[in-house]
């Protein structure tokens, strides 16, 4: 069932960002609205713009030998209360390419950790450790029905009205998930939007 539908540009002939399911239909309608906005004419979000600006993420100098393809190999830092408990937490994005497009992968730990000290190029072990974590190149994250997210993972957190909620995406980008992170490596999808 569609709850409700926006286009981009001035015309049907753009992208359409539709909300196919929700959990908090004020939450909802307002994610409907913004990223109808960041979504360009091949129905992908662009992550410049919006609520995903409120996060800064800083590059991560690692130890060690770096890869020699680096736009593939990217560490990402920021400190924020991504799961809306009170307190900042220090969540690590990794981008990795696997034979393909790039994949996302996010980790979490207390805001005074040293994890990144402990991490290198060669040892990513540190990192890896922690139960916090969201990792899924080449697996799938199950939606409602039949539908699923796929193999290559787009994960970034954003704020809004002062909470984080993470946004989540495949490389085919037909459905985006808005979800609050929970302990665990665990989501709460609230939204399922369609792109079309």
């Amino acid at each position: 069932m569609t709850l409700g539908t926006l286009w981009m540009g001035d015309s049907a002939a753009g992208a359409s960002v539709e909300l196919a399911m929700s959990k908090d239909q004020p939450l909802c309608e307002k994610v409907l609205e913004l990223f109808a906005r960041a979504v360009g004419w091949d129905g992908r979000l662009k992550y410049e713009a919006g609520p995903f600006r409120e996060i800064a993420w800083a590059p991560v100098e690692l130890g060690g030998v770096p890869p020699k393809v680096r736009h593939c190999s990217t560490v990402e830092k920021a400190v924020f209360d991504l799961d809306n408990n009170g307190d900042q937490d220090l969540v690590v994005r990794t981008t990795f390419c696997m034979k393909g497009p790039p994949s996302d992968s996010l980790y979490v730990f207390p805001a005074e950790s040293k994890v990144l000290e402990q991490t290198t190029w060669q040892n990513f072990a540190p990192l890896l450790s922690t139960k916090d974590k969201f990792e899924r190149t080449g697996g799938t994250y199950p939606l409602a029905g039949p539908q699923s997210l796929h193999t290559v993972f787009t994960v970034r957190p954003f704020l809004l009205d002062g909470k984080a909620y993470v946004s989540l995406t495949d490389s085919r980008a037909e459905w985006i998930v808005v979800a609050t992170y929970q302990k665990g490596g665990r989501f709460e999808d609230l939204c399922h939007l369609r792109t079309k």
